[in-house]
């Protein structure tokens, strides 16, 4: 029996349904006890800032899990976009601004 392939847009759903339920579960009842760090490969980017998770966690496109954090370095809160790695921990895998409205010419 063979399986289908899965395509990258099937891949983004199933990691932010996953991330959606692992955060709601584990990471959101939890969030003053807990720091989330950026994922590996980015964090140098952000000078190894560790972000307290503020808020619950909201799918944006279906493809994006979005949380508001208080960066430990800085003391501003921003919104920051995060996934559930292959080990099924909670990383942020970088910033997020909301999209600009479209305009109404």
């Amino acid at each position: 029996m063979s399986s289908l392939p899965i395509n990258a847009l099937d891949m983004a759903t199933l990691v932010a349904t996953r991330t959606l339920e692992k955060y709601a579960a584990d990471y959101y009842p939890r969030r003053s006890q807990l720091t989330l760090n950026f994922r590996g490969d980015i964090a140098e980017k952000h000078q190894y800032d560790k972000i307290t998770p503020l808020s619950q966690a909201q799918c944006h496109g279906g493809r994006e899990v979005v949380i508001e954090g208080l960066s430990k370095k800085t003391g501003n809160t921003g919104h920051y976009r995060i996934e559930c790695n292959g080990w099924n921990l909670i990383e942020i895998v970088g910033l997020w601004t909301e999209p600009a409205a479209p305009s109404e010419d």
